[in-house]
């Protein structure tokens, strides 16, 4: 998340971040990646064996399903 030392936001949220910035569970954005649910869930990037979810993704995510 956001550093105070070094004022610099990350770009790429981490699942848990994601979930609370978007108010969803955890294990839905897991399963969504999966395509285990009904609904999709936002994009998301893989770095390594890192999951990153975008900002700007994640707000026309939530523009979308309104």
């Amino acid at each position: 998340m956001y550093d105070p030392e070094t004022q610099i936001e990350p770009r790429g949220l981490s699942t848990a971040a994601a979930a609370r910035y978007l108010g969803l569970s955890t294990s839905f954005l897991e399963k969504a990646r999966l395509n285990q649910t009904t609904t999709q869930g936002p994009p998301f990037r893989r770095k390594g064996k890192r999951i990153l979810y975008l900002r700007n993704e994640l707000d026309a995510y939530l523009e979308s399903s309104d």
